[in-house]
Order: structure tokens, then C-alpha cells, then sequence
């Protein structure tokens, strides 16, 4: 039987951490690219920095993201992509609780702008400490070298961990209702009848 810390250190684990933080990350990356006004617009929403703040602060989520991606792909710079990921994921994280602890529900939650349209939940909480936990240890627990195998089964937990976040997504939206992507400006679900 595997130790604790051998189970953790085995590669198909690593290689499914990393790769799944690239793969959210990277599908979190062009909506917010096509339409960055409407993504500062959605930070503003959240109330957490002051409106004048917002653009800056997307710009500086979206050059993180960036990095995060960048440096994933590359072996030598994955622990410090990972230890960004984990501090931009702890960002959202609290951004989001706070939020919803304001009961502020209705909001776009920004994530994957332009490919699901998300309210503010606690699921996206659970999803943010879920990637987190796989960014932690990224950022500190080192693969033992990894096989065709390892990487096979790494790519393979990826992708299903991805398919699984963002049909949760998908299911939990729930169409009934509009969201509020900026104060004051609801908008209509496209394709529905308003």
C-alpha cells in the first residue's frame, strides 16, 4: 500500500493537477481576451475594488491568467505557475464568498466569459478550493518522472475533471433567471424570449 505521500507524489496525479489548472485556466482566457470592457465591468460588479480600480485590476487577472497557462506547459516554471494559480484561485475564492454572503447571487460570475454564462454559487466556491488543493500541490509536492502511462492517465483525469467543472456549470444555471452582468443592467439569456 502506497504512503500518503507517495500516492501524492505519483506522476498520472501531478500530470492531471497541472493539467487540468492549465486547461480552466486557458478556457478562461478568451472570452474575457474578445470582450476585456465587459469583463472590467463584470469585476466591477463584485464590489470588492473600487469601480475606477476595476479595469486595472481585469487587466491584472488576465495577464495572471496568462502566466498561469504559460508557465504550466513548461516543466522548469510549474511550481511557480501553480503557486500563482493558487493565489489568483484564493482571490476568486473570497471575492465570490463575499458575494454570496452578501447574497448577491444574480451576478455574472465572469469565469468563462463568452462560453458559459454562470450565476454566483456556492458550487463555484467548492470548484475554486478543488482547483486550489490541485494548485498546492503543484506548487509543492514534485512528481516522481513520468511514463507514457502516468501521462496518459494525467491527461485523461484532465479532461474528465474539466468536462465534469464545466457541465456543473451547465446544470446550474438556471435560465429562469437574468443576470446581472454590470449594476443596473440586466440582460436578457440570449436566445430567450424576454
Amino acid at each position: 500500500m502506497l504512503s500518503t505521500s507517495a500516492l501524492l507524489a505519483e506522476p498520472a496525479l501531478h500530470t492531471a493537477a497541472w493539467a487540468t489548472l492549465a486547461a480552466v485556466f486557458a478556457l478562461a482566457l478568451p472570452g474575457k481576451l474578445r470582450d476585456f470592457a465587459a469583463f472590467a465591468a463584470t469585476v466591477a460588479n463584485y464590489r470588492i475594488v473600487p469601480a475606477g480600480a476595476s479595469p486595472a485590476v481585469a487587466a491584472a487577472v488576465v495577464a495572471g491568467e496568462l502566466a498561469v497557462v504559460a508557465g504550466l506547459v513548461l516543466p522548469a516554471s510549474r511550481a511557480a505557475a501553480a503557486g500563482l494559480a493558487a493565489a489568483l484561485l484564493a482571490i476568486f475564492t473570497v471575492a465570490i464568498a463575499v458575494n454570496l454572503l452578501r447574497g448577491r447571487r444574480t451576478i455574472d460570475c465572469g469565469c468563462f466569459r463568452g462560453l458559459i454564462r454562470e450565476r454566483l454559487g456556492w458550487s463555484h466556491v467548492a470548484r475554486n478550493l478543488l482547483l486550489l488543493a490541485a494548485a498546492v500541490h503543484v506548487a509543492t509536492i514534485g512528481p516522481q518522472p513520468a511514463g507514457p502511462l502516468d501521462l496518459a492517465l494525467g491527461a485523461a483525469a484532465a479532461l474528465t475533471l474539466l468536462l465534469l467543472f464545466l457541465a456543473g456549470a451547465q446544470l446550474a444555471f438556471d435560465p429562469r433567471h437574468d443576470l446581472v452582468l454590470a449594476d443596473g443592467d440586466p440582460r436578457a439569456i440570449p436566445g430567450r424570449a424576454s
